[in-house]
């Protein structure tokens, strides 16, 4: 087993890995190709077994990326997880991290707390949804002030670039109004993947019509997004639109706790 850094051919044993795993490729790419040295991966005679990667703010770092293999065992994973941490030039800066049920233990063995608790929503895909909202409601053109204004009120941080040059991809789908943005995008040609989606607190009319034109959009795929369980706000928005809550999830971290208003979080 070797684990360590990418080679060049990371895409190519990425193409070969998202074979068998549901990933991001897109946003392992781009994370890679912004800053290599905090991207490794776990190479098993040659073939790809899990990865991890991170992605730095000015004022913190998000661990945006963590795959493995169905078999994959703790020690690799704990490895994986170790040499990213020692290669993270962090500064005390806050590291955060969403995490299932399953993977707490091994964040919680190098000191990551709770921050909040989270939610996998899942709509299924099935039945027709109506739409009345007029579409210059919701447009799209003026979504780069929204964007910027709101997200990093949000966060605390200025993500601009992250979302509009990383996270974006040829199936994203960018809609806004006046008290938010939503970006979407395609995990498979069956699965669209709601992230991330920031409303300003109380603008729930807003949210629900940008939630409506994405299913009308998006017709009868599936749609899946990581909410704040704690939230009734966006839980009941969630929860009206016939989506399930199928598995529980954990922001967490280490350093400093995140400034993150959690009701103005519709999709991590």
């Amino acid at each position: 087993m070797f684990i360590g850094w990418h080679t060049e051919d990371f895409p190519k044993a990425l193409e070969a890995f998202s074979q068998d795993i549901l990933c991001d490729k897109n946003l392992l790419i781009k994370t890679w190709m912004e800053n290599k040295t905090i991207c490794f991966g776990a190479y098993l005679d040659e073939a790809l077994v899990g990865m991890i990667s991170a992605y730095v703010f000015k004022d913190s770092i998000i661990i945006n990326n963590f795959y493995y293999k169905e078999n994959l065992d703790f020690e690799t994973k704990e490895r994986l997880l170790s040499l990213l941490l020692k290669n993270i030039n962090n500064e005390n800066k806050t590291i955060m991290v969403l995490v299932s049920e399953e993977e707490r233990i091994l964040f919680e063995k190098y000191k990551f707390d709770e921050f909040a608790p989270f939610y996998k929503a899942w709509y299924s895909g099935s039945g027709g949804t109506t739409f009345n909202s007029r579409v210059d409601e919701i447009a799209s053109l003026n979504h780069v002030d929204n964007l910027r204004k709101n997200d990093e009120y949000a966060f605390s941080e200025d993500r601009f670039f992250y979302i509009t040059q990383i996270m974006m991809k040829e199936s994203s789908l960018l809609l806004s109004t006046q008290n938010g943005y939503q970006h979407s995008y395609a995990l498979s040609k069956s699965l669209i993947k709601i992230s991330p989606w920031v409303m300003k607190s109380g603008a729930f009319s807003d949210a629900h019509k940008l939630i409506k034109e994405l299913m009308h959009h998006r017709g009868l795929k599936k749609i899946i997004s990581f909410i704040p369980s704690q939230v009734n706000e966006i839980t009941d928005l969630y929860s009206s639109c016939k989506f399930d809550y199928v598995k529980n999830y954990t922001l967490m971290y280490i350093n400093k706790k995140p400034t993150i208003s959690l009701d103005m979080v519709y999709g991590f």
